[in-house]
């Protein structure tokens, strides 16, 4: 069981102590939380905050509660003023009394709630990839496997030419999937690798020797291997406002909707190249349509002022929910959608939260 010590938690958020006016409190706020099961940080958050993004704000850091940045089902989230000053805390009793632990140890990651729903990412961590035009020309192929089938299966061997690292052990074996274009400059942002396995490396060489793990479908020959990335494999998320963020758009929705709601990923036409990081919470907005004015059209005609009204107009853009980046790519990130006031929609923008 993964072990996470104090001195990792406190070194992320030393930033948290200090409160700034952007960080609002609901009026309908509770005094108090009684964290349970299947609650996230973002969920609580969310009750004390008009903007949950920005509780790092107000997280009051007691070095006498052990571990304060982890929070456990069963601890008290509670709202206290500390000169003058709201702060959240936790370990403390409805009262005002904090529990006080001096001995301090080690504490399970794998206990503690998560920011975000893990398992709605949780597929998309490793498996999901956006690649280059140059990296599939030049990633490693399946060459045939032990099977002798054209379909190889969990559990099969497979035989994969130009692996060049020997030090990489774990693969994602994918297929080309559709371009990703900007729907604005008409530049190919990359291209999506559609996930069907995984697998370990068994023997290095040429071919290489794998086995088939976790397989979504039947492998075959031709299909294309990459190492395992597992830099992105977050514990926790820290959800944080951009700074200087230029307008982005959905591209692409994960699952095949129409319509984009709470918990669906997306896609948006901004990455590392333009400052994205994991983390960035984004508003959505519902893209104003345009349409025809057949009443100016009218007034146009009669008009005696020889004032002319537009024909065409389009309506402003709707606020239609918030979404938080979990994964970054050069020029593309993944995004879970994390409250939908309204219907969201494929070319929907993306800005600064508000």
């Amino acid at each position: 069981m993964k072990k996470i010590t104090i001195g990792l938690f406190s070194a992320l958020l030393s930033f948290s102590a200090w409160f700034t006016s952007a960080a609002e409190l609901r009026d309908d706020h509770p005094e108090f939380h009684i964290v349970q099961p299947g609650d996230t940080l973002w969920d609580i958050s969310e009750m004390f905050l008009k903007s949950p993004w920005l509780w790092p704000e107000i997280w009051h850091v007691n070095n006498q509660v052990e571990n304060p940045h982890l929070i456990f089902p069963g601890d008290i989230i509670a709202l206290v003023y500390i000169d003058g000053q709201p702060r959240i805390t936790k370990n403390m009793m409805p009262n005002g009394t904090i529990k006080l632990r001096p001995k301090a140890r080690e504490l399970s990651a794998d206990s503690a709630i998560s920011t975000i729903p893990l398992d709605a990412i949780s597929p998309f961590l490793t498996s999901a990839q956006v690649v280059s035009k140059e990296e599939l020309d030049n990633a490693a192929y399946i060459v045939g496997s032990d099977s002798g089938r054209v379909l190889a299966a969990e559990n099969n061997k497979v035989y994969v030419r130009g692996v060049k690292n020997e030090a990489d052990v774990k693969f994602t074996f994918f297929r080309e999937g559709n371009p990703y274009i900007d729907p604005n400059t008409q530049e190919l942002l990359g291209i999506e690798a559609i996930h069907v396995a995984e697998g370990l490396k068994e023997q290095h060489g040429d071919p290489t020797v794998m086995r088939l793990k976790k397989s979504v479908t039947e492998v075959r020959k031709g299909d294309l291997a990459i190492p395992t990335n597992e830099e992105q494999l977050r514990p926790l998320y820290f959800p944080h406002a951009p700074d200087n963020f230029e307008d982005g758009q959905i591209i692409s929705v994960y699952g095949g909707v129409e319509q984009i709601g709470q918990y669906h990923i997306v896609v948006i036409n901004r990455g590392e190249r333009e400052g994205m990081e994991i983390g960035h919470v984004l508003s959505i907005y519902q893209r104003g349509i345009t349409m025809e004015d057949e009443i100016a059209e009218e007034r146009n005609d009669n008009s005696e002022t020889g004032d002319v009204l537009s024909e065409v107009v389009t309506l402003p853009d709707e606020y239609a929910g918030r979404l938080m980046i979990f994964r970054t790519f050069e020029k593309v990130s993944l995004g879970l959608v994390l409250k939908a006031e309204r219907a969201i929609h494929k070319f929907d923008k993306v800005k600064t939260p508000l």
